[in-house]
Parts: structure tokens; sequence; C-alpha cells
């Protein structure tokens, strides 16, 4: 659980410093259906990437305003523990070179999804019908574009109840 309040800190942070591209395109964008429902986030979308003594990461926030933390999409990748690098291709919640988290919040409810999650299932003997899949399929020096999918749990916990399956999730978002 330590990762996913990693995810809820960054896109925090992330959210915080960034102020709203001047030449921000209406086309950048972190989309999805919750339950079947669409859903949209284009007021402030970013992408951010880190690198730390050989350690790559990659947060995307999708959000309503700059300003909001109630209301927002984010997900993280990093490169723990492979070391490897973060290029298009496909990352999910069971690999073993890459860590990837997500977190959805509306309305101060947050769900996630991830790698973390994953392992308290496999911890508590749960299946996760849906795993969390994020794919790059292109990236480049100023925007980065994708997709991700899978079931999101309330507040992380698998045991829980209340269970929220993301579909035909996408984004389009500009390097900050």
């Amino acid at each position: 659980m330590k990762k996913l309040s990693l995810i809820a800190f960054i896109s925090v942070i992330v959210i915080s410093s960034c102020s709203k591209p001047k030449d921000n395109d209406d086309n950048f964008r972190v989309t999805f259906k919750q339950d079947g429902v669409d859903k949209s986030f284009t007021g402030h979308v970013l992408a951010h990437r880190d690198t730390v003594g050989g350690y790559y990461s990659l947060t995307i926030l999708g959000a309503h305003s700059a300003t909001g933390f109630d209301n927002y999409m984010s997900f993280y990748i990093d490169n723990d523990p492979g070391n490897g690098s973060i290029n298009p291709g496909q990352y999910n919640d069971n690999s073993t070179t890459h860590s990837v988290l997500t977190n959805y919040t509306v309305n101060s409810v947050e769900w996630d999804a991830g790698t973390s999650v994953a392992q308290d299932a496999v911890y508590y003997g749960v299946t996760i019908p849906h795993r969390f899949n994020v794919t790059i399929t292109s990236a480049d020096a100023n925007t980065i574009r994708g997709t991700f999918s899978g079931d999101y749990y309330k507040d992380g916990d698998v045991q829980g109840t209340q269970k929220s399956y993301i579909t035909n999730g996408e984004f389009y978002a500009k390097f900050q």
C-alpha cells in the first residue's frame, strides 16, 4: 500500500507544481469508461518523466483543473525492479521489470489498481478478473499517447466489495 500512497503524493505534487501550458492543445486528455459510463479529464493534462540514479519513472495525470485535488485520474510507471527504460510498449500489474500504479479519485473517493493491489490480491487469494494494463503507443520529447484498463478497487482494498471496471482508457499528454 506504500506505492498507492506514493502515487497519490506524486499526483498532488504534479498538480500543485505545474501550471497549465500556455499552448494547451484541447486534444490533451485522459478519457475512459467507468463501469460503462464515459469519463473525461481535459482541463489539466500532463506527463512527467524523472530519472534518479538509473531509475526511471513516468507519471500521467488528467484532472479538471490545476488546483483540484479530488477529481483526477493518474498513473505511474517505474523501472523497479528491472532497471530498464520506459518506452512505448505494454506495462501491467504483474510485470517483473516495472511497477505500475494508478489512482482514480472522484469527489474524494479513491479507486486504485496496479502492482501493489495485484500483490495484495495474491496475498489474500483474491482473483482480479481484469488486470491493470497500460500501453504506451507513442512517445517523443514533447508528448505521450496510450491506453489503459483494469479493475480498480475502492481504497485499493481487494477484499472489499466495491470494485470498478475501467475500460477504453486513452491518454494524450504533454510532457512538463
